[in-house]
């Protein structure tokens, strides 16, 4: 995936994507990214960079963190591993199509997933002029076989055109702002392909994301 030209982020994202490169993954064994990674902290080298909580955007510490996670989820998905936990965004990412992002957040929201196979697997990942890689080594497939990922849109929900207008008393007397900015709803089914010489046999359906509508709310005071 191709990430922003803000420098911060890229850090954090460059020290995410080193903290799983390496990882050996024995058969049965479950990965964590927030295990793996740990506490994003300024002393570990994250910086503070716009990340997404409650319908907003505000600066912390490792925020952009998520296109890592998001990179590795569709690197699993395609190698066919069983995915234990993933949740989409509060919204659609810029640098992902709509249900194959996997955020994260610590500690509360995770991305695991389990080596399936009878063999370890071997994750390679890195960060290098504004992309994000992840490789996953150790996935046998049969002859004419391969992985792929699909997604369906279900529904699409418009904000209202008029905003939500909400007092807020520690704004200077007279003043408003914008506090959310209107964001299209949307729920999309995700589904794993499986094709054998480019034909698809077998689908599976991974999971439904829905990304909440949020009308555009304005604080006055």
């Amino acid at each position: 995936t191709n990430t922003t030209s803000d420098e911060k982020r890229n850090t954090n994202i460059r020290l995410a994507a080193q903290a799983i490169s390496g990882t050996t993954l024995m058969p049965n064994e479950t990965f964590s990214f927030n295990e793996r990674v740990g506490e994003r902290t300024a002393q570990k080298g994250y910086q503070m960079a716009p990340a997404i909580a409650g319908g907003t955007t505000f600066d912390e510490i490792g925020g952009g963190v998520c296109q890592v996670s998001s990179t590795l989820f569709n690197a699993v998905a395609l190698s066919d591993m069983t995915i234990v936990s993933r949740s989409p965004h509060a919204w659609p990412s810029s640098y992902i199509d709509k249900g194959l992002d996997a955020t994260v957040n610590w500690p509360n929201l995770d991305f695991v997933f389990r080596n399936n196979r009878e063999t370890p697997v071997f994750i390679i990942a890195g960060y290098n002029k504004r992309k994000v890689t992840v490789e996953v080594y150790g996935m046998m497939k049969g002859p004419g076989e391969s992985v792929a990922l699909d997604t369906t849109l279900i529904s699409t929900t418009k904000p209202p055109d008029e905003p939500t207008y909400q007092q807020n008393t520690s704004l200077p007397p007279g003043t408003q702002r914008v506090a959310k900015q209107a964001r299209t709803g949307y729920v999309v089914d995700t589904y794993r392909v499986y094709l054998r010489n480019g034909r698809e046999y077998r689908r599976e359906k991974l999971f439904t994301s829905n990304y909440r509508m949020i009308p555009k709310t304005i604080e006055y005071n």
